[in-house]
């Protein structure tokens, strides 16, 4: 996926500075952020308290990555835009990025006063975004013929999208396995489907899928020759970081934690490393972490 060379983004002082694209030794990629007004294409609720929005943004679109995430300004500049308040944005992570399109979609739960004012915006309407933030998952060609699987779970699975496609373009064929609570909680699951690969569900109700939890399909299917990304809520993502370390498998963790910035100022995303003292930030040297970097549950 091609990516611009640099974007003009604003320092701590407000003034700009030109940042380039950052790569780590194992292939996740920062990309330089900036801002972008977007225009709402589709806007659908997906479930009971889960949404889909669809954005012309095409700038983002060419430079993210999957894994990586964007902060939304939840007013808009439709009928929502007139008050000013909440102030924060609301990170939202990628879940497809259409390059060539000059689109992405997010999807979101509403869980509070921000997001129930973002379910207020309408086609047409358009909604600033910073991004994309964070690092991205390992760019996959770097393990053409490891087998693949992704993992997610509720919110954890719209990222999977963008990156089943990823893995798909370099050639690899990803197994995705995805659970939540209940058939209406897959959000997601049709946008990883639409990306190519064996999907395999998992419900603790039975509702869609196999009965249980989705972990207990990754123990079925793990092995040492194996590579993980996995995303979803925190005790999940032990779960599986405790599988592969137990495998021998290699393990990638998509995080998510609260943060006001979203590039590495307010310290609101700190998470525990794994090992020694001391803490990471999941917007910047995050949200994708090995799994033994970082303690979710700490």
């Amino acid at each position: 996926m091609a990516r611009p060379a640099a974007l003009h983004t604003p320092d701590r002082t407000g003034g700009w500075s030109q940042l380039e694209d950052t790569e780590s030794p194992d292939g996740r990629v920062r990309s330089p952020w900036a801002h972008e007004t977007a225009t709402i294409l589709r806007h659908a609720r997906g479930g009971p308290d889960w949404y889909t929005l669809t954005l012309s943004a095409g700038a983002l679109a060419t430079a993210a990555l999957p894994g990586q995430f964007v902060q939304v300004d939840v007013r808009g500049d439709g009928a929502v835009a007139r008050t000013a308040d909440p102030l924060l944005r609301r990170p939202l992570s990628l879940c497809t990025i259409d390059a060539a399109g000059g689109r992405i979609s997010l999807i979101y739960r509403v869980v509070g006063r921000g997001t129930a004012l973002l379910a207020r915006a309408r086609p047409g309407d358009r909604l600033s975004l910073l991004g994309p933030l964070g690092r991205s998952f390992p760019e996959p060609s770097r393990r053409p013929d490891q087998p693949l699987l992704l993992v997610g779970g509720g919110l954890g699975i719209p990222p999977l999208a963008g990156a089943a496609a990823w893995a798909r373009r370099a050639g690899r064929q990803p197994v995705a396995l995805l659970g939540a609570r209940r058939a209406a909680d897959l959000a997601g699951v049709t946008e990883v489907r639409a990306a190519g690969g064996a999907v395999v569900t998992a419900t603790e109700d039975g509702s869609a899928g196999r009965r249980g939890l989705v972990t207990d399909i990754l123990s079925a299917r793990l092995s040492a020759d194996m590579e993980v990304w996995a995303c979803g809520p925190n005790p999940m993502l032990a779960a599986v970081a405790d599988l592969c370390r137990r495998a021998g498998a290699e393990c990638w963790l998509c995080v998510e934690r609260p943060m006001a910035c979203g590039f590495g100022v307010c310290i609101g995303c700190a998470i525990s490393r794994a090992a020694g003292d001391g803490y990471l930030k999941a917007c910047v040297d995050g949200p994708v972490f090995a799994a033994a970097e970082v303690n979710v549950l700490a």
